[in-house]
C-alpha cells in the first residue's frame, strides 16, 4: 500500500548579514541565485544593491533552504532550486528546472526573511498486520 509523504521545511535568514556577505564577495549571488531569481528580484525597478532586492534575495535563499530541508538533502546545490515569480506575484517553485507542484511562502519584514515550503511526495505507507 502507498500514500503520501506530507514534506515541509522553514527557514529564516537575517537580511543584513546576507547583504552583508554579498558586499563582501561579489561572486557569491551568481553562485546562490539563477539569474531568473536576481532578475525577479529586481521586478519593479528595483535597484541593485537596494535594501528591497537584499530582502527579496534573502525570501529565496530562506526558500532554497526550506525545500532542501523539506527534501531531506542539505548537500542540493543551491542553484538547483529556484524560486520564480508568476505574473500575478507568486512565488513558485522548481528543483532542477522542473516545477514541484509545492507550495512556497515568502515573505519579509523587519530585517528578517521568511520561507515556507509544504508539499506531498508519494511515500510507502505501512500495511496494518
Amino acid at each position: 500500500m502507498t500514500g503520501l509523504l506530507l514534506r515541509s521545511g522553514c527557514d529564516v535568514v537575517d537580511v543584513a548579514r546576507l547583504a552583508g556577505a554579498i558586499a563582501r564577495r561579489p561572486g557569491l549571488v551568481d553562485r546562490v541565485f539563477t539569474a531568473r531569481e536576481v532578475a525577479d528580484a529586481r521586478r519593479g525597478g528595483v535597484s541593485p544593491g537596494s535594501a528591497t532586492e537584499h530582502a527579496r534575495l534573502a525570501a529565496r535563499f530562506a526558500a532554497k533552504e526550506a525545500t532542501r530541508k523539506a527534501l531531506g538533502d542539505l548537500r542540493l546545490p543551491f542553484t538547483a532550486v529556484e524560486v520564480r515569480t508568476d505574473p500575478d506575484g507568486a512565488p513558485r517553485l522548481h528543483v532542477r528546472g522542473e516545477p514541484t507542484g509545492w507550495s512556497v511562502s515568502l515573505s519579509h519584514d523587519a530585517g528578517v526573511a521568511l520561507a515556507f515550503v509544504v508539499g506531498f511526495d508519494p511515500a510507502p505507507v505501512p500495511t496494518a498486520p
